[in-house]
């Protein structure tokens, strides 16, 4: 029976409950691959669930309104010597950046910078690190380590700074942009601050001469500064070296490459603005948030001319959101990974999400969508928590014995909008709403579980005092309004309503009248008081009389009859004066008696609360005194607070608890009634703001409704409302596989992936080695489950990455499924990991695209570079003699275009000979001035890139054939992205995979192990990939990628290959062991050689 009683008010674990957001909170919203959703929601942190929008934790710590979140991409889901964690940083309008471990709700670190901030503070994660970037604007950009909370550098400029995005194709680069321009890092690393950044002015709408330098040009079809009204600037992760620039009606796409705009999304004047832009990764496409509420998805098309490179064609729209005057919008994510769900916030606290749907129903993966006119997007989620602003609180009937079976912490909220809320506190989530008052609600009164009486009044406007009195059923929402007949000029507002103990009565107080006697049951008036009535200032019943009575059918009257329960009761209550007398009166049907009168403390002031629960009653003043009366024993006692006027008391509910809550001017406070002395107590300042009111939510929990809109349930010592998250604080089932154990999540995921060892085949069935509650748990919670068992070994690890949110194993396993079978294409978001046909053919369009747009020498420079490296020669003549006579670069132009011309003459002679036989000896002779033209060439060309002209080099090497010498020369200078842009563009696949070996040793140098690792994959080094997966300690993964390379018939058979693959199997058995896994790490060492088979034998001795 305990159990039973306490089980829900044990679950009401302190929390906080946000309320409205504010219009500082814009752009604060961030979508985490673990599947959760974090927001800032005035000066804290919320986290949910993205899917069910569940309410998990909201972070306390700051100071001022939070204006950025930003996740932490780094998985720690591969073995057990790296604990679980889901780190967070955020920001707030004073540059406050605070690093969060989500799970426990703890601040890890406080990254403080004595920079001074003016603007919002820009978050970034390095890919795969623990390294935070921060811009500080105007002039400052700091590295932190966010795990350690050590700075690593900090730079300052003289330019200010309003933006940062990184690259997501080169770790050593990021971009700022200024006022008017753009600033380009080009060597950003761990070790020491970047260099001075390289300043490109934006010149947008106007024309510009040929002399110009670090000049980004283009169109602008509104007149305005090219960065003003500029909302974001952020990198494609769809395509290299692009660069979107936000702004409210024009959308303009930047090609670094050329330093000149290439596309443009442009919104017309009547339609709505760009508030936000999504740019996707596994398509080229574009989710656009609107100021009108609506969604619109725009797709890339290919053009009909080349002078357009990115024309964005509109292909789904979705409904426009009616918005009221306080819900504004805030920010837009894009589910990670699938990319096929969209979500958005408003100001009123509600998350709205939306889902792509095609022929086939709800999409699965944007990549996948088929897009036509049945594509639609339609909306999933719209969830909020209290969406306005409490001006009172009202905690539902306590837990008894016989509501126990239905019995939930409802909490009435009276809004200054006049709607009221009823919130239940375990799921945090708004079960019902009602918009009944036409003013401020001004206070609620629980008349049972289920029903209410709400009042307001209009005493902050102008005009007469029109009061509002009505009572409610929340089951049905009827609403019937009381008082409809007091509407007369000499009206004085209701300032409060009490309801007897057992339900009969319920007093309307006015402010400057007498108060009135309602029949509860009848809902009428049993009398008003007459003008001689003395005025009340606190009034409470008695909640100790008629127990007994109560809970029987029937009773006795005086005469001895029997009476059924309808009958009325008798029953108390006190008031007090502006001169501070106590008052007793008692009801019974029409009839009010009065008893006895206590005259006041001549210490005290006018009592504004009274607190009551069987023989104890206190009351508060407005002097800051707390009088604690003991009715049974007669006694009284005076206590000071010293803490200014008492707006409120209240007894905390049950038999045996002792605490009193105390509602100051600016302070909280929780008294022992025993000892009469301060048990805590809580400044307003520290919880951000000032308290509106406050209520007891169980015996140890207290409510305070604050300014803000948020609620804080607090325990009894007002300091712990976040606790760490574990899978029984989770009121719904939910995927979060990160609350449960680590050793039982990895083996989870195992057997989600493959199963080798199990001779009836794949399975969901719990082993031996882990825990059956917590593993049915998690099945519980596992979407699409069904499907697994049809999937093949591939996929199943491809969708395991994405319900673990595993970044490196999600681009892995789509890159072995293409080389292995060549399924499903790569995008070219993989860039140099694609295969070399298709990087051509996109790199020789991008060229011609960056042809027909040129307008400057340098655009023309850059042209002739990129054909001459792919081996045209037309085009770069043609190029080279469109340069006029009045350039300064017209001879050498000139000198160039005949070289170019004659050495693609001799290459056209010699791939075609002919002529007569006369002739031979002429041909012998030509050949071999062809060979003294190619040497002085190649000599011309080393000196050239020994005295720091490499390119130009480069350029002659290519057309003499020599494209693999160029590759070696480049990465001698360290140009290894341009030396790996000519071997896939030029070079076959020996001196291909040459060129690529030195550029994965360059990125194992450097530390970036998992672009290695995919390159050693599209190379078909699968034993190479395995290696450096070992020495990552991914033994799972590696394990996983030796297993389906033999299931293709692909793993090298090479005895290194071979060694490999033992080496991998016993490290996977290993591991095994470790997660108590013994069946299936036998299976693995008998796989494993020679090794495998000893370890397999101690296996098996240990055993016995």
């Amino acid at each position: 029976r305990i159990q039973i009683l306490f089980e829900d008010e044990m679950r009401l674990n302190p929390k906080v409950i946000p309320g409205p957001l504010a219009l500082q909170n814009t752009g604060a919203l961030d979508w985490a691959v673990s599947g959760l959703v974090a927001y800032g929601s005035q000066a804290n942190v919320t986290v949910a669930h993205a899917d069910s929008l569940q309410l998990l934790q909201v972070l306390q710590g700051h100071n001022y309104p939070v204006s950025t979140v930003k996740w932490c991409s780094h998985n720690p889901y591969h073995n057990l010597l790296l604990p679980i964690s889901l780190l967070l940083a955020s920001a707030d309008k004073s540059g406050r950046v605070i690093v969060w471990e989500v799970i426990t709700g703890k601040a890890v670190h406080e990254l403080s910078d004595v920079s001074r901030v003016n603007g919002n503070v820009v978050l970034s994660w390095l890919p795969h690190s623990y390294l935070l970037v921060v811009l500080l604007p105007p002039y400052n950009i700091v590295l932190w380590n966010g795990a350690s909370g050590t700075k690593l550098w900090r730079t300052t400029l003289l330019d200010p700074m309003y933006y940062l995005s990184l690259d997501p194709f080169n770790e050593e680069s990021m971009i700022a942009v200024s006022d008017g321009a753009l600033l380009v890092f080009n060597d950003v690393a761990t070790a020491k601050a970047p260099s001075p950044p390289k300043k490109y002015t934006l010149v947008l709408g106007k024309a510009v001469n040929d002399d110009m330098k670090n000049v980004i040009t283009g169109e602008y079809h509104y007149n305005q500064n090219s960065t003003q009204g500029l909302i974001k600037a952020v990198y494609s992760p769809h395509e290299r070296n692009k660069l979107f620039l936000i702004y409210p009606r024009q959308i303009t796409i930047l090609d670094l490459e050329i330093c000149h705009a290439t596309g443009y999304v442009i919104q017309d004047r009547g339609s709505a603005q760009f508030l936000d832009v999504h740019v996707c990764t596994s398509d080229n496409v574009l989710f656009c948030l609107h100021d009108s509420g609506a969604i619109s998805i725009r797709r890339h098309v290919e053009s009909d001319s080349h002078q357009k490179d990115h024309v964005y064609q509109t292909v789904v729209v979705s409904e426009a959101m009616r918005l009221c005057k306080n819900a504004k919008l805030i920010g837009l994510q894009v589910k990670p990974f699938t990319e096929e769900e969209v979500m958005f916030m408003l100001t009123d606290g509600r998350i709205v999400g939306w889902k792509l749907y095609d022929n086939d129903g709800p999409a699965e993966f944007l990549s996948e969508v088929q897009w036509d006119e049945s594509t639609r997007l339609l909306m999933i989620n719209n969830v909020g928590t209290n969406s306005s602003l409490p001006n009172c609180i009202r905690i539902c009937p306590p837990l008894s014995t016989k509501n126990s079976h239905f019995y939930k912490p409802l909490l009435a909220i009276g809004s200054h909008s006049g709607t009221v809320l009823i919130v239940d506190l375990t799921t945090t989530k708004t079960i019902k709403e009602y918009a009944i008052h036409t003013s401020s609600v001004c206070g609620i009164e629980w008349v049972a579980d289920r029903r209410i009486i709400s009042f307001g009044n209009n005493v902050s406007g102008s005009g007469p005092i029109k009061n509002e009195l009505f009572y409610t059923d929340i089951r049905t929402g009827r609403t019937l309004q009381l008082r409809t007949n007091h509407k007369n000029k000499d009206e004085t507002p209701i300032v409060g309503v009490k309801v007897s103990h057992l339900h009969q009565y319920f007093i309307v107080l006015l402010k400057d009248k007498p108060f009135e006697l309602w029949n509860l049951k009848t809902l009428s008036v049993i009398r008003e008081m007459p003008s001689t009535f003395p005025p009340v200032t606190s009034l409470q019943w008695s909640p100790a009389q008629n127990h007994a009575l109560k809970n029987t059918k029937f009773h006795k009257k005086d005469d001895g009859n029997m009476n059924d329960e309808n009958s009325p009761t008798r029953e108390h209550f006190v008031f007090t004066d502006t001169d501070g007398i106590v008052y007793h009166l008692m009801v019974e049907g029409t009839v009010i008696k009065e008893g006895t009168r206590i005259p006041p403390d001549t210490q005290t002031g006018t009592k504004t609360s009274i607190a009551w629960r069987g023989d104890l009653m206190v009351l508060g003043d407005t002097t800051g005194y707390l009088s604690f009366w003991d009715l049974k024993a007669r006694q009284s006692r005076l206590v000071p607070t010293h803490c200014g006027g008492i707006r409120k008391v209240l007894l905390a509910p049950g038999k045996n608890t002792q605490l009193l809550l105390v509602l100051f001017g600016d302070e909280i406070a929780i008294w022992d009634t025993v000892d009469f002395t301060v048990h805590t107590s809580l400044k307003s300042s520290q919880l951000g703001g000032r308290v509106i009111d406050i209520d007891w939510g169980a015996s140890d929990r207290a409510i305070v409704a604050m300014e803000t809109g948020a609620l804080h349930v607090m325990d009894i010592n007002l300091d712990a409302t976040t606790l760490p998250m574990t899978p029984f604080s989770i009121n719904s089932p939910i995927w979060l596989p990160f609350l449960y154990p680590q050793k039982e999540i990895l083996n989870f995921k195992i057997h989600l992936q493959h199963q080798e060892w199990r001779e009836e085949g794949w399975s969901l069935e719990c082993p031996p080695c882990s825990n059956d509650i917590v593993w049915e748990s998690m099945i519980k919670t596992l979407r699409s489950k069904d499907k697994f068992s049809s999937l093949t070994l591939l996929e199943r690890c491809l969708v395991t990455s994405s319900l673990f949110g595993d970044t490196l194993e999600w681009n892995l396993w789509q890159v072995l499924a293409y080389y292995l079978d060549q399924s499903s294409p790569l995008c070219s978001a993989f860039d140099i990991i694609q295969d070399n046909t298709s990087f051509l053919k996109y790199q020789t369009k991008r060229l011609s695209v960056q042809d027909a747009c040129r307008c400057t020498y340098s655009h023309r420079k850059h042209c002739i570079h990129r054909y001459i490296l792919l081996g045209h020669t037309d085009k770069p003549v043609q190029l080279l003699l469109e340069v006029g006579n009045e350039s300064e670069n017209f001879y050498l132009d000139c000198l160039k275009s005949s070289l170019i011309a004659s050495v693609s003459d001799s290459e056209q002679y010699r791939s075609n000979p002919s002529g007569m036989s006369c002739l031979n000896d002429l041909s012998g002779n030509r050949n071999q001035r062809e060979k003294v033209a190619q040497s002085t060439i190649k000599l011309v060309a080393t000196n050239l890139i020994a005295n720091e002209h490499l390119m130009e080099g480069c350029e002659l090497l290519c057309l003499i054939k020599k494209a693999l010498d160029a590759c070696r020369y480049m990465q001698n200078f360290h140009k290894f992205d341009e030396s790996v842009w000519l071997a896939k563009v030029t070079l076959k696949s020996h001196d291909y995979s040459e060129v690529l070996k030195h550029f994965i040793d360059m990125l194992l140098a450097k530390g970036q192990k998992q672009k290695a690792i995919l390159l050693s994959v599209s190379l078909m080094m699968f034993d190479k990939a395995a290696e450096i997966l070992l020495s990552c300690r991914l033994v799972m993964v590696a394990a996983l990628l030796v297993d389906a390379c033999i299931e293709a018939d692909r793993w090298p058979e090479s005895d290194s290959a071979t060694a490999t693959m033992h080496e991998t199997y016993v490290q996977y058995a290993k591991y095994l062991v470790s997660l108590d896994n013994v069946t299936a790490a036998l299976y693995y060492c008998e796989r494993g050689g020679d090794q495998g088979r000893t370890l397999a034998e101690e296996l098996l001795l240990c055993a016995r």
